[in-house]
C-alpha cells in the first residue's frame, strides 16, 4: 500500500469518536488532494481504499452502557469451537442455563433469577432485531441461529435493557453475524467427530467501490448420543443460508446513507423427545431413550429477511431505521401421555407403585398395551408464527456547559402472532413396537394469540468530568388478542390493552482511568402472553445492582452486586416445564419473589516471550432467592409453595475459567465450568434426592494448528472426563448432559 493511503488510513483510525462508533470517518472539510497523494492513486486504488474507509469502526472509550456487559468476540468463539450456546454462555456471569437435548437445539437461557425456561424471558437478539418466534405472543425459544455463524455474542443487563425489550427483568443477549469483508475473499470450516458429527460452513463476500456482498451456509448434522431401544435415530440436520448485499454513498459525503438488505433461510429434522428416563436406568445406562419415543421428531422451517438503512447527518447524529419480516413454523411430534394418564413426569418419578408399573413397562416395551387406558398419546403440536416490525433508532453527541450529552432515543412498531394447534394420535405398543391405534387423529387446539405493540425509548448519558450520570424510560403500548377457534363457550377468547413505563438509569464514577465505580436500577418487565386466561398479571420487578469495573490495556475486571425485587413473578405452561398438554400456555401469578447475589467476571491477556499470549477469563456467579408468600398452584413449576421457598434451576454457585497459550501459528486452550446443585421445584433447606438436579464439572480442551491463510486444523474435545450428572426432571424424567464429544475440523481463508 503507498504511504499516502497508509497515512490517510491513520488518520481516520485517528479521528474521535462520536455517539456510536461511526464505520466511516467524518467527512467535515476534506484535504486538498494534493496533500492526501488521493489525486495520484489508480481508480482501482481509490475504490479499495474508500472501501476500508465505509468499514473503518472506531471504539469509544468509556462507553460502556450503564450496567454489567459481556462482549464474546470472535477469536473466543472461534478458540472453543462450541455450538452449544449453553456451554458458551457458561463463560458470562450472571446467566444461567439448564440442559435439555445436550446441544442447546432449544436453548433455556435466564439472568440473574429469571427463569431459563425456553429463554422466554431474555430479549432474543440478532443484530438488533427480536430473534423469538413471537416475541410477544409466544417467546418461548423454539428457534435459535446457529452460533457457529456468529462473530460476536454481546449479553447485557442491567438499566441498558430498556433500550431494547420488550423483556427487561433478566437481561439481553445479542448475536452478531459477520459483517461485509474489505475485498473478495472467503472462508471455509469443515469438520467431523463422534456420533457421526459432521459441518460444513462456507462463506463469501466481495465489495466494491459503493456496494458489498456476502452469501453465507451452514451445515449441522449428528447421529446423536443417545441409544433409542430398538435403534431408531436420535441426532438432527440443521441447514441454514443467508445472502447480504449492501449500498452505500461516498464516505466522504456531507450525508452519508448506507442501506443493508440480509435474507434468510434454515431449517431442522430432529429426533428429539421430551421424555425422561427413571432414576434407576439413568443410573444403569444415562444415555438411553425408552422405545415409546422412537418416532418422536421436530421438523420446523424459518424464514427472514432485514432491510437497514443508516443515515450520517453530520458528524454528530446518526439515524438507523430498519425492518425486520420473520416466520417460523415448526410441528413437533412426541410422546407425551398415556390415555388413561397424562402424568408421565409422575409415572417415571415411581415407576413401581400400583397402575404405574403398567405404564412404565408399556413406555419400555416390556409389555403390550392392553387397555384403551394404557395406549400412547403422540401429541404432534403444530405452530405457526409471525413476526414483524419497524425499528428506529437515533444517537446523538452534543454539549452544553461543562457536560457532554450522548443521546439515544428509537420507537418501533411491531406485531406478531402465534397460530397454534395440537393434533393426537394413539398408538399402541406391541412387541416392542409402536403401531397405529383404532382411533382417528383428533384436533384438540385450534387457536391463534396476536400483539401489537409500540415502543418508545429514550436515554441521556452525561458525562461531567470524571461522572456519568445515565436515565431513560421505555414506555411499551401493548393490544393483544386471543381466538380460540375450538371453543365458543365464554371466556374462551381475551382480548385487551395496556402501558406499560420500563423506567431505568445509574451513576457511573471514573476514580481513575482504569477504576469506575457504578450502580443502576431499573424496572423489570415481561408482557403477559395472550391466552385464554384473563386474570394473570405481567411480571414485574424492580432490579438494583452496583459494584466497580477496572479497564486497562491487559486486564479487564467486574464485580457486581445485583438485587431483584419481584411484585409479580410469572410462570407459563409449556410441555417443557413438565405441564400436561390440558395446560398448554396457561399462565400463573407467583407474587413476590426477591433474588439477590453477586456476579464477577475478569478477562487477562498476558504477553509472555517468544510471541506467546496467554489469555485467561473468569465468571463468577451467586445467588439466592426467596418466595415472600405462601400458595398452592397447578404451575407444575411450582406445586405448593411455602414462604422462604428458593426458586428451582437456580444454583448458588457458578464458575467457568479458560485459558489459552497462543502463539502466531497454534493455540492450546482449556476451560472448566463448575454449576453448583440445584432444585428441581421450589424449596427450602437440603434438597431431597428425588428433587435434586446435581452439580456438573465440565472441562473442555481445544487445539488449533495454523499453516498458513489455507490451512488450519483443530481439534477439540467437550467434556473431557465424561462426567454425566442429571441436569434436569423436566419435562417427563431425569436426562443427562452430553457425554464426551471429540471434533476435528480444517479450515481455510482465501
Amino acid at each position: 500500500m503507498r504511504p499516502a493511503v497508509l497515512a490517510t488510513l491513520l488518520l481516520a483510525a485517528a479521528t474521535p469518536a462520536l455517539a456510536q462508533p461511526p464505520e466511516r470517518p467524518p467527512a467535515e472539510d476534506p484535504a486538498p488532494a494534493e496533500d492526501t497523494g488521493l489525486a495520484d492513486l489508480t481508480p482501482e486504488e481509490l475504490a479499495a481504499l474508500e472501501a476500508a474507509l465505509a468499514e473503518e469502526t472506531i471504539e469509544i472509550v468509556d462507553r460502556a452502557p450503564p450496567g454489567a456487559e459481556t462482549v464474546l468476540g470472535e477469536d473466543q468463539l472461534e478458540r472453543t469451537e462450541q455450538d452449544d450456546v449453553h456451554k458458551i454462555l457458561a463463560t458470562v456471569a450472571g446467566v444461567y442455563t439448564r440442559d435439555e437435548d445436550g446441544y442447546g437445539l432449544r436453548p433455556n437461557i435466564g439472568m440473574r433469577g429469571a427463569a431459563a425456561e425456553r429463554s422466554a424471558k431474555v430479549a432474543l437478539l440478532e443484530d438488533g432485531v427480536p430473534i423469538a418466534p413471537a416475541p410477544y405472543s409466544a417467546p418461548a425459544a423454539y428457534y435459535f441461529p446457529l452460533v457457529t455463524r456468529m462473530a460476536k455474542i454481546e449479553v447485557i443487563k442491567g438499566p441498558a435493557a430498556i433500550a431494547h425489550g420488550p423483556n427487561t427483568v433478566g437481561g439481553v443477549v445479542d448475536l452478531h453475524g459477520h459483517d461485509f469483508p474489505a475485498e473478495r475473499s472467503g472462508y471455509v470450516d469443515v469438520a467431523g467427530g463422534t456420533d457421526l458429527y459432521g459441518k460444513v460452513h462456507g462463506r463469501v463476500g466481495d465489495r466494491g467501490a459503493r456496494w458489498a456482498a456476502m452469501a453465507e451456509y451452514v451445515k449441522l448434522r449428528t447421529d446423536g448420543f443417545k441409544d433409542v431401544d430398538g435403534g431408531a435415530p436420535s441426532g438432527f440436520d440443521k441447514d441454514d443460508a443467508q445472502l447480504s448485499a449492501r449500498v452505500h454513498s461516498a464516505p466522504s459525503a456531507r450525508t452519508f446513507h448506507q442501506l443493508d438488505l440480509r435474507a434468510g433461510w434454515s431449517e431442522e429434522v430432529s429426533h428429539e423427545t421430551y421424555l425422561g428416563l427413571t432414576e434407576a436406568d439413568f443410573a444403569a445406562a444415562p444415555q438411553r431413550r425408552y422405545v415409546a419415543t422412537a418416532d418422536d421428531r421436530m421438523d420446523w422451517r424459518h424464514w427472514r429477511a432485514r432491510a437497514a438503512h443508516r443515515v450520517e447527518l453530520g458528524s454528530r447524529l446518526r439515524v438507523t431505521t430498519t425492518g425486520y419480516f420473520h416466520a417460523f413454523h415448526r410441528a413437533w411430534g412426541k410422546v407425551d401421555a398415556f390415555v388413561g394418564n397424562r402424568d408421565l413426569a409422575g409415572i417415571l418419578a415411581d415407576p413401581t407403585g400400583g397402575a404405574a408399573a403398567i405404564y412404565y413397562a408399556v413406555l419400555t416395551g416390556a409389555a403390550d398395551s392392553s387397555s384403551p387406558e394404557d395406549e400412547l398419546i403422540r401429541g404432534t403440536n403444530d405452530r405457526t408464527f409471525r413476526s414483524q416490525g419497524l425499528d428506529s433508532r437515533a444517537s446523538a453527541e452534543l454539549a452544553w456547559g461543562p457536560t457532554h450529552h450522548l443521546l439515544d432515543a428509537g420507537v418501533r412498531l411491531h406485531h406478531d402472532r402465534a397460530d397454534r394447534r395440537r393434533f393426537e394420535d394413539v398408538l399402541r405398543m406391541t412387541s416392542g413396537a409402536l403401531v397405529p391405534g383404532d382411533r382417528p387423529r383428533t384436533q384438540v387446539l385450534d387457536s391463534r394469540a396476536t400483539t401489537t405493540a409500540l415502543a418508545l425509548y429514550a436515554q441521556d448519558q452525561v458525562r461531567w468530568g470524571r461522572v456519568e450520570l445515565s436515565a431513560g424510560t421505555r414506555l411499551e403500548l401493548i393490544e393483544f388478542g386471543y381466538v380460540d377457534h375450538l371453543n365458543d363457550a365464554p371466556g374462551a377468547d381475551n382480548d385487551g390493552r395496556y402501558a406499560v413505563p420500563i423506567p431505568g438509569g445509574g451513576v457511573q464514577v471514573h476514580a481513575t482511568d482504569e477504576l469506575t465505580v457504578l450502580a443502576g436500577v431499573h424496572r423489570g418487565f415481561v408482557p403477559t402472553a395472550p391466552s385464554s386466561m384473563a386474570d394473570t398479571s405481567p411480571e414485574s420487578s424492580v432490579n438494583y445492582e452496583a459494584g466497580a469495573r477496572w479497564r486497562s490495556a491487559r486486564v479487564s475486571a467486574d464485580v457486581l452486586g445485583f438485587f431483584s425485587d419481584y411484585q409479580n413473578l410469572k410462570g407459563t405452561c409449556t410441555l417443557s416445564t413438565g405441564c400436561n398438554p390440558d395446560q398448554l400456555d396457561d399462565e400463573f401469578d407467583g407474587g413476590r419473589v426477591h433474588v439477590w447475589g453477586a456476579e464477577a467476571q475478569l478477562a487477562v491477556d498476558v504477553t509472555l516471550p517468544d510471541q506467546l499470549r496467554l489469555p485467561i477469563t473468569a465468571a463468577y456467579t451467586l445467588t439466592r432467592s426467596s418466595f415472600q408468600s405462601g400458595f398452592s398452584s397447578d404451575f407444575a413449576g411450582w406445586g405448593a409453595v411455602m414462604e422462604g421457598d428458593e426458586l428451582p434451576y437456580l444454583p448458588h454457585h457458578q464458575l467457568a475459567v479458560q485459558a489459552a497459550v497462543a502463539a502466531p501459528s497454534w493455540e492450546l486452550s482449556a476451560g472448566a465450568s463448575w454449576r453448583g446443585a440445584a432444585r428441581d421445584v421450589p424449596g427450602q433447606g437440603e434438597v431431597a434426592d428425588a428433587e435434586r438436579i446435581d452439580a456438573l464439572l465440565t472441562v473442555d480442551v481445544a487445539m488449533h494448528l495454523k499453516f498458513d491463510a489455507l490451512a488450519e486444523l483443530y481439534l477439540t474435545c467437550s467434556n473431557l472426563l465424561d462426567e454425566q450428572v442429571i441436569v434436569a426432571r423436566r419435562p417427563y424424567g431425569v436426562r443427562p448432559n452430553a457425554p464426551r464429544l471429540l471434533t476435528v475440523g480444517y479450515k481455510a481463508r482465501f
